[in-house]
């Protein structure tokens, strides 16, 4: 702020000098110098001169002086006209109170509008927090579904592993046992390839001790052969029952695999259903959350516009009532 030149000081502080001399005059006041020098201080923080106010003083009641005189020389007001301007001012009083109190009723019943509002206002606010909250159990439900949806679908994911680990443990077996059954073959193929040798070099030895002996060995070559045939029929019986066990147990295996690709896509159908589910779960909450965001935006903007209402019906009776009435003035 620029600071004011002494003369500009010097100025403002005559003209508030006249102007404070005029208000203790219209107040009916003495318009004294003490008095003036304490008005300028406290309303304006200036110090003013007494023998400035002094000269300031002299000089308003040399321009009031000629006013006051004729306003005193002037004849007082007859008592007819004081008796009509009584009942001029009577009338106007009475409008002024009748008009008063239709504006009171005007306001009484905006009032009770803005009641009649507010309450409306609460009662939507209220069914508007019911539904928030009825679609925030909603919402909790869900996720709970939710969590339930995914601790399921980690129990079928963990199921799974465990289903293809032992899916790995019985084809690992699998191929062990046909590892075993093919050493086994070749075993016992082995061994009736030696029996059959065996059985080559003692016909070829029993032909030539026939040859030389037909007559004394032939019991003896009778029973070898006997006993040949037999241990023959039952090496090969017995290959054959192991041949038929191994072919079940294989036939098994291969069912049990079955089993197991079955349950492997059973499972794998499953977890496709519930992360399908899971989805749609996720979008229906997406969907309850814009909803619920949409419903406190308009909560409040409601709460916003009554508020605003309210403030402006109550504010405009206070403006009406504070604005003061001109009351005639006669000379």
């Amino acid at each position: 702020m620029s600071k004011q030149s002494p003369n500009s000081q010097l100025k403002n502080t005559r003209l508030l000098v006249h102007q404070y001399a005029e208000q203790l005059l219209g107040r009916g006041e003495e318009v004294r110098q003490s008095t003036i020098r304490e008005m300028i201080a406290a309303e304006h923080g200036i110090t003013a001169s007494p023998n400035l106010v002094n000269d300031e003083v002299k000089k308003f009641w040399v321009q009031a002086g000629p006013t006051l005189s004729a306003r005193l020389r002037r004849p007082s007001i007859p008592d007819d006209v004081c008796v009509s301007f009584d009942k001029i001012w009577d009338v106007a009083l009475t409008a002024a109170a009748a008009g008063h109190e239709i504006e009171r009723q005007q306001l009484q019943a905006q009032a009770d509008n803005a009641v009649a509002a507010k309450a409306t206002a609460q009662a939507n606010e209220q069914a508007a927090i019911e539904r928030f909250d009825g679609q925030t159990r909603e919402i909790e439900g869900l996720r709970a579904d939710k969590l339930s949806l995914t601790e399921l679908l980690q129990a079928n994911e963990a199921e799974r592993k465990g289903l293809a680990a032992e899916l790995k443990d019985q084809t690992e077996k699998t191929a062990a046992q046909h590892v075993q059954h093919a050493q086994e073959q070749q075993r016992l193929q082995g061994l009736v390839d030696g029996q059959q040798q065996q059985l080559n070099e003692l016909r070829a030895s029993s032909q030539r001790e026939l040859t030389v002996l037909a007559e004394s060995h032939q019991i003896e070559l009778v029973k070898t052969q006997d006993f040949l045939m037999r241990e023959t029929v039952r090496i090969r019986d017995e290959h054959k029952a192991k041949t038929d066990k191994l072919i079940k147990e294989l036939e098994q295996e291969r069912r049990e695999k079955d089993q197991l690709r079955q349950l492997r896509s059973k499972a794998s159908d499953e977890a496709a259903e519930l992360r399908g589910r899971l989805e749609a779960t996720d979008r229906s909450l997406e969907k309850l959350e814009q909803r619920n965001a949409q419903l406190s935006e308009h909560n409040e903007k409601l709460q916003t516009a009554l508020l605003e209402s309210i403030r402006a019906q109550v504010s405009a009776p206070e403006l009406k009532e504070e604005k003061p009435q001109a009351s005639p003035v006669i000379e």
